[in-house]
């Protein structure tokens, strides 16, 4: 009687070993969003939710080919190249409505500082239709001193079309005589906090970092949404792609 059981088990087992991926975590879960192309691979989101539905993480999985066959300058009147994500149904819970995924080619103003390959993670909590109608020049509205997260600051007011203000941390490395290599911004419009930005040079990623970096918090948020307190960027040397995640939500209401 005891053979027969271990014959019947074994199987079994088996079947449930194979069928489980050796890197999950059995505590989450995770569901993906549509593939997008990306250089000469794809990019698409993520977000994983733990045994109760409550959401644990939220990001971007790209594999290593995305940082080659990019284009290596820009178009007349296009600085850079504009990669729309989207999020599987799981994720709306979060209050992120969208990944923008931008290859600047050949960087940005400031150039002194920001005038090198490197790409713009924007994050957005408002819809696609909202961030359409964001028009270009200088914002009036102000930002609330409590909505505004420790150190940042905006050296000029003014709001970069369909993407809105960029607020920076003024003790980043770059600032201080260190070269660019990744850094956060806080995004804004009209007032309000409309997403949240890791931007990450090329050279950086492909060094295949594995970093958790804090994100400094403002005291309060505007919005009931769930929002990260850190984000990691990592390789992962097993299914050669690279993770670029937001963890520790938390609900502000």
């Amino acid at each position: 009687m005891k053979t027969f059981n271990l014959i019947f088990i074994a199987p079994l087992l088996l079947l449930l070993i194979t069928g489980c991926d050796k890197n999950d975590n059995p505590s989450s879960h995770a569901t993906y969003g549509k593939a997008v192309a990306l250089g000469e691979d794809s990019i698409r989101s993520f977000v994983t939710l733990d045994d109760n539905g409550d959401p644990q993480t939220i990001g971007l999985q790209f594999g290593e080919n995305a940082l080659k066959g990019l284009p290596t300058d820009t178009m007349p009147g296009m600085p850079h190249y504009m990669h729309i994500v989207t999020l599987p149904e799981q994720g709306k819970m979060i209050g992120v409505d969208h990944f923008e995924v931008d290859w600047n080619p050949l960087g940005h103003e400031p150039k002194a500082i920001y005038g090198v390959p490197h790409f713009d993670f924007h994050f957005y909590y408002i819809k696609s239709e909202e961030q359409a109608k964001i028009a270009g020049g200088p914002d009036p509205v102000s930002v609330p001193a409590q909505y505004i997260p420790k150190d940042y600051i905006v050296p000029v007011p003014f709001a970069v079309p369909y993407m809105g203000v960029h607020w920076f941390d003024s003790t980043a490395a770059e600032f201080h005589g260190q070269p660019f290599t990744a850094t956060f911004i806080y995004g804004f419009y009209h007032g309000e906090m409309i997403f949240l930005e890791p931007m990450i040079t090329k050279a950086y990623l492909e060094t295949r970092p594995d970093v958790s970096v804090v994100i400094k918090q403002p005291v309060a948020f505007q919005k009931s949404n769930y929002y990260p307190i850190s984000y990691q960027v990592k390789y992962d040397t097993v299914k050669h792609v690279y993770l670029l995640t937001f963890s520790g939500l938390i609900k502000h209401v």
